[in-house]
C-alpha cells in the first residue's frame, strides 16, 4: 500500500509534465467509458487548452516558469471509479491500453503488477526531439475501500529538465 501511494504521487508528479499522442485528438487517450459498468466517475476533470492557460496565468505572478509550463500543456483528463468490489473491467482497460501505447512506441516508465493484492499500476511517456509529448497514468487499486481506479491523460509538452522546477516549486519529495 505504502509504495502504491509513493507510485501514485510520482504518476500525478509525472502527469503534470504533459501527455499522449497515440490517438484521438492530438494525443487524447481514450480509456473506453467505464460508467456503463462502474457508474459515473467518482472523480472527472476535463481541462482544455484555454482553461491550462487561465490556470497558467494565476500562477504567473507568483511563478512565470511554472505558468508558461503550465499555458504549454493542452489537455488533462482524470477519470476515477469506485471499482465497487470488481477490478476485472478496470484491469482489462489498463491491459488494453498498455498494449495500443506499446505499439505506438510509447515508453514504459512503470509497470507493478500485485498479483497478491490485485494492483496494476502502468505510467507511459512519448518524447520527440527531448520533449515529453504525452504522460498517461493508470492504476487499479483494490484495498481501498471497495477499489479504485484511476485514469489519466495529460496532452502537451515539456522540457524534461524542467521537472525539478516543478517539483521545487509544488514541494514534492521524490
Amino acid at each position: 500500500m505504502k509504495n502504491i501511494k509513493r507510485i501514485f504521487g510520482i504518476s500525478i508528479i509525472t502527469l503534470l509534465f504533459t501527455a499522449p499522442v497515440y490517438a484521438q485528438n492530438k494525443g487524447q487517450i481514450d480509456f473506453a467509458d467505464l460508467s456503463s459498468f462502474y457508474g459515473e466517475p467518482k472523480v472527472e476533470i476535463n481541462l482544455n487548452a484555454s482553461l491550462m492557460k487561465m490556470i497558467g496565468s494565476f500562477a504567473n505572478h507568483k511563478d512565470p516558469e511554472v505558468a508558461q509550463i503550465l499555458s504549454n500543456l493542452d489537455f488533462i483528463k482524470v477519470r476515477v471509479y469506485n471499482l465497487q468490489g470488481k477490478v476485472e473491467k478496470a484491469v482489462s482497460t489498463i491491459d488494453g491500453v498498455s498494449k495500443k501505447l506499446k505499439a505506438a512506441k510509447w515508453d514504459t516508465l512503470v509497470t507493478v503488477n500485485n498479483n497478491e493484492e490485485n494492483q496494476k499500476v502502468r505510467i507511459f511517456s512519448k518524447m520527440t526531439d527531448n520533449v515529453i509529448d504525452g504522460v498517461v497514468v493508470m492504476v487499479v487499486s483494490p484495498e481501498k475501500e471497495s477499489g479504485e481506479a484511476v485514469f489519466i491523460n495529460i496532452v502537451g509538452e515539456i522540457d524534461p529538465d524542467k521537472i525539478a522546477k516543478i517539483t521545487r516549486t509544488l514541494d514534492v519529495d521524490i
